[in-house]
């Protein structure tokens, strides 16, 4: 029994030797019989931002304090409102960074297998932020749904932060209707993310035009929970918002 399990366990050592370690052996040697070794030059750390100047303490810390953040091109006083739930606000501070568990980022992290980016929409596109909330033939038709609704009209970007300085501005350029469109935005992007979930997730399906009732509704009681007085329904609401929020012409509502 010893002699034979000698005898196997050299032919398997037989086996790995020229079946598996020699052809890589023979790939190595070829890769480094290629290469050419300069004996007259040394290696160096050259120092890319200061080329001239080479590495110091005070270049290093001027990049780290002046490279910009995707936040920081959005002021605190756009991202952080009391009209908008805190755990929306904390989701659109991760969406300007790139941070939400998409399914690109999921795949880069080593999560999910590459076949699994698929958009959740059915699109056949890799599901990135810029993708899910933009340029998504499913979701981004939302934003055309939503100002046709408040009556304005434009082309989307295709930047998260361009996106969202644009769509402040469609109604007009007072205070009062930036912050407002700026909520609408929020309510959207929320409603977005949350069908998306519900898809994966719940297995549940909404279209479109429901999703745009979601967004009608989520905008009106964020508003109306903030309002210090508000007597419009929400038949009001969906009719004129601009008008329930004082920031348009009165119009008289049929109800």
């Amino acid at each position: 029994m010893k002699n034979n399990g000698e005898s196997l366990k050299n032919e398997n050592k037989t086996v790995f030797e020229t079946e598996l370690l020699f052809p890589k052996l023979v790939m190595y040697r070829k890769c480094i019989s290629t290469l050419q070794y300069l004996s007259s030059h040394f290696d160096v750390w050259r120092w890319i931002p200061e080329l001239a100047a080479g590495y110091t303490v005070n270049g290093a810390y001027k990049l780290l304090t002046t490279r910009p953040t995707p936040t920081e091109c959005v002021p605190e006083a756009l991202l952080w409102r009391k009209d908008v739930p805190l755990k929306v606000t904390v989701f659109t501070c991760r969406l300007f960074r790139f941070c939400l568990p998409t399914k690109a980022n999921l795949y880069h992290r080593g999560v999910i297998s590459p076949d699994a980016q698929v958009c959740v929409a059915g699109c056949g596109y890799q599901e990135t932020e810029n993708h899910l909330f933009l340029s998504c033939p499913l979701f981004g038709q939302m934003w055309q749904l939503v100002r046709n609704w408040l009556c304005v009209y434009s082309v989307d970007h295709y930047s998260i932060v361009d996106h969202f300085y644009q769509f402040g501005t469609l109604s007009g350029g007072s205070k009062s209707r930036c912050s407002l469109m700026h909520m609408f935005w929020f309510a959207t992007i929320w409603v977005i993310w949350k069908e998306r979930n519900d898809r994966i997730f719940g297995g549940q399906v909404n279209h479109p035009l429901q999703l745009l009732e979601k967004i009608k509704l989520l905008s009106f009681w964020w508003f109306k929970a903030n309002a210090l007085v508000f007597h419009f329904s929400f038949h009001n609401w969906c009719h004129n918002p601009f008008v329930c929020a004082g920031c348009g012409r009165f119009l008289i509502f049929v109800v």
